[in-house]
């Protein structure tokens, strides 16, 4: 069984993600589960105000990966849950380095024009950096 490293934001894109790993399995195995939440620097450097603390967000963060888990383990996977903080894609990234990804899988958000340009995408930045295959997954 490969070892599948799926990062998810709780999006429909990253849901769309978790479905297609499900559909294209032909043996349930173990999915490292990952959802990255900002920390404080990131959250002083866009204006975020003292209520949005990064342990808030740790707590959204376990909440995304227990919904994910449900699915998974609904069709027979074991999944392993890492709630990080730090930047999305770096923290996938390392994820799939600890536990030597066969396979990253994330959900396409669908950013264009300017927004790519100045911001870039989580699957973006995977398809540079990733040393493992990459499926980029679009929602029907």
């Amino acid at each position: 069984m490969a070892t599948i490293v799926l990062g998810t934001d709780g999006s429909a894109d990253a849901e769309a993600a978790i479905q297609k790993v499900i559909e294209l399995t032909r043996s349930p195995g173990t999915v490292q589960l990952v959802c990255a939440y900002p920390g404080r620097s990131t959250l002083e450097r866009i204006g975020m105000t003292a209520r949005q603390e990064p342990a808030d967000l740790r707590g959204v963060a376990a909440d995304v990966l227990a919904r994910g888990e449900r699915r998974f383990v609904e069709a027979g996977f074991t999944v392993e849950k890492h709630a990080r903080e730090g930047d999305a894609a770096q923290v996938i990234l390392d994820v799939a380095e600890e536990t030597g990804a066969d396979l990253i899988v994330v959900g396409a958000r669908g950013n264009s024009g300017l927004r790519r340009f100045m911001l870039g995408t989580v699957a973006t930045r995977l398809a540079h950096h990733a040393t493992s295959s990459l499926l980029i997954v679009r929602q029907d």
